[in-house]
């Protein structure tokens, strides 16, 4: 129930509703967002809270993800080619197999990331 209101929230592209949501969920004591392999592929997520997402084999190919939160996100073997991830928070972040081809990580907060090489 909690992907499927997090999934309808990000493809309407309510990111304030999307971050409110997340916000309220970990007031309940909630950890992060479940999104393992889910098609968000060419979305606008600027600004996103995906603080501690499960993004693992999700499909963000061409996303819009700059400025987002995706501090300590589960991003293995995640589809980013194309994605705009300039000025988002990556530290922490598991992007092992992530596939990054023309991913525009620029100014992006990489700290402690793992899976660069």
């Amino acid at each position: 129930m909690a992907t499927k209101k997090a999934v309808e929230l990000l493809k309407a592209g309510d990111i304030d509703a999307f971050n409110q949501w997340v916000k309220e969920r970990r007031k309940k004591g909630k950890g992060g967002v479940d999104l393992d392999d889910k098609d968000l592929s060419g979305l606008a997520l600027s600004g996103a809270d995906l603080h501690d997402a499960h993004l693992n084999g999700a499909n963000l190919r061409n996303s819009d993800l700059r400025g987002a939160n995706l501090h300590g996100a589960r991003l293995r073997q995640a589809d980013l080619r194309g994605s705009d991830l300039r000025d988002a928070d990556l530290s922490d972040a598991d992007l092992r197999k992530a596939k990054l081809k023309g991913a525009d990580l620029t100014n992006a907060k990489l700290k402690g990331a793992r899976g660069l090489n």
